[in-house]
């Protein structure tokens, strides 16, 4: 089947000696302005707790992405300059655990795609990526695709580091028809910023799902962490849906269907 590439992405090799991938985001406000920014997240973590857990408890399995293939992989890396996020400044290769599902699990009509990643070895941690755009905005909004289309994935969200916040994605490399990718080149950007190609992951996907969980939140990359608004917004919802076991099916549920 054909993949779906948005024009938008664009990259260049990874960038000169003294050009950052990242830029540095002061925090929002003082003390005052993080503690309402944190509350609201709260609040906002509690609602979606509330969901995903009935969600979980309804499915008896995930909320979200039900339904996936699993696979291991090699990702390396051309570094550029020091970002204190091991992953990004170690050529690796780095070996990774990955899963590819859609959103709902449905087996027909349009969904978001995701991919987890887990990087083993030093830069370890937890990475979600979803389809998106790759324009300005577009990165942080979700796009949906039909069965068997693919194209780029993005954190959506970015990731805080020393240097600032910064942006991942994966942009499935030709030839086109592998049902999911087998290979991605990986783009880094600071939000509002070009984005640069800082490696390449190979991936050797099973033919089966695999019940292992992914937290972003609570176990990012080496170097990275989570802005406390969005951990607050996001980790409650991981909590309560992970209480329900992830079961296995069979991933002909999502590979059958047109």
């Amino acid at each position: 089947m054909p993949s779906s590439r948005p024009a938008a992405v664009t990259s260049s090799p990874a960038p000169p000696p003294g050009t950052a991938a990242v830029a540095h985001h002061p925090p929002l406000g003082g003390s005052g302005g993080r503690g309402l920014s944190q509350l609201l997240g709260r609040a906002g973590g509690g609602l979606l707790a509330a969901v995903f857990g009935a969600t979980a408890r309804v499915r008896g399995t995930r909320a979200l992405h039900p339904v996936g293939v699993c696979g291991h992989g090699r990702l390396s890396i051309v570094p550029g300059p020091a970002s204190g996020v091991v992953l990004l400044d170690d050529p690796g290769p780095h070996d990774c655990a990955l899963r590819w599902s859609r959103s709902t699990g449905r087996q027909r009509g349009l969904d978001v795609e995701g991919l987890a990643l887990r990087v083993d070895g030093p830069g370890r941690g937890d990475v979600l990526l979803s389809s998106t755009g790759t324009g300005v905005l577009g990165r942080h909004l979700l796009v949906v695709r039909r069965p068997h289309r693919h194209g780029p994935l993005t954190t959506l969200l970015p990731l805080q580091s020393a240097r600032g916040a910064l942006l991942l994605a994966l942009d499935p490399e030709p030839p086109e028809g592998e049902d999911p990718p087998t290979a991605y080149r990986l783009l880094v950007s600071a939000p509002g910023h070009p984005w640069h190609e800082r490696g390449r992951l190979e991936i050797a996907w099973t033919d089966r799902d695999c019940p292992r969980r992914h937290d972003p939140v609570g176990h990012p990359p080496v170097g990275t962490w989570t802005h406390p608004f969005w951990a607050a917004l996001r980790d409650p919802s991981y909590v309560a849906s992970q209480q329900v076991q992830a079961r296995v099916i069979e991933p002909e549920a999502i590979t059958g269907a047109g």
